[in-house]
């Protein structure tokens, strides 16, 4: 009630009974006007709420449809992860693994080849020795050759001299001129002439002698020229004879060289 009203009294000192009535009805259609206000607003509520709730429901359900796809991808990017992971940790592992078999394979390429250097090493200084060994020997034979050529070279000056010697000395034993042969015969033969006959004689022998000594230089020269022409022959031949001799060790040598 808006504002409190108060029961009619009658004459009598009591309340008037219509108007207790009426005053009870007023209040009975207000308490029902009020109730069923109430139910309106009750209703609207309730069905405000049930909206509330449907809209609730619908957003746990929104929620939990979210929330499931968010589990569903997060459970993709796990499994991905760890798929990622195995992938990596596999790349990783063949990764070591080819590494220290390349380091392996290094390793031994790198033995192989200085195993191989040192055996092509030990072998060329092999042939060098061999080779230095051999060329040693050929020195020496062609030193010992060498030394009896010259030895040859030496016997045959020494002979050549000796020759030489002998020619001179030949040489110088023989008579000075014919006309000393002549008188070495007729010495004993001789007996005394006029002085006319000595001097011409005399002037006979002169010419003689002249001659004689013309001769002697011609044979002189003659056997000069002998002896130089034997001694150059001598020594062209043996000249001769070191070079074929130098000319085929060197050749047999450089055949060698070549074929090697």
């Amino acid at each position: 009630m808006g504002e409190q009203e108060m029961f009619k009294t009658t004459i009598m000192g009591g309340f008037d009974k219509e108007d207790v009535l009426e005053q009870v009805q007023k209040l009975k259609d207000d308490s029902a006007s009020r109730l069923a206000k109430l139910k309106k607003e009750l209703e609207a509520k309730d069905a405000k709420i049930a909206e509330l709730i449907k809209r609730l429901e619908l957003k746990d359900a929104q929620q939990a449809r979210l929330e499931e796809e968010i589990h569903n991808k997060y459970q993709k990017y796990i499994e991905r992860y760890d798929s990622i992971g195995r992938l990596v940790f596999e790349a990783q592992v063949k990764a070591e693994d080819m590494v220290a078999e390349a380091q392996r394979k290094s390793e031994e390429i790198i033995t192989q080849a200085e195993e191989e250097a040192k055996r092509r090493v030990d072998s060329v200084q092999s042939e060098i020795d061999d080779k230095l060994v051999e060329g040693k020997k050929k020195y020496l034979a062609v030193q010992d050759e060498m030394n009896g050529i010259v030895e040859l070279i030496n016997q045959a000056q020494k002979r050549f001299m000796a020759s030489y010697k002998e020619v001179h000395q030949i040489i110088s034993t023989m008579p000075t001129s014919l006309q000393d042969i002549e008188d070495e015969r007729d010495v004993d033969l001789l007996h005394p002439m006029e002085e006319l006959e000595i001097h011409e004689i005399e002037k006979e022998k002169a010419k003689e002698v002249h001659l004689g000594d013309t001769q002697e230089l011609e044979v002189m020269d003659a056997l000069d020229s002998i002896a130089d022409l034997d001694e150059y022959d001598a020594e062209d031949e043996i000249n001769d004879q070191l070079v074929n001799k130098i000319q085929s060790m060197l050749g047999d040598d450089l055949d060698d060289d070549l074929e090697d």
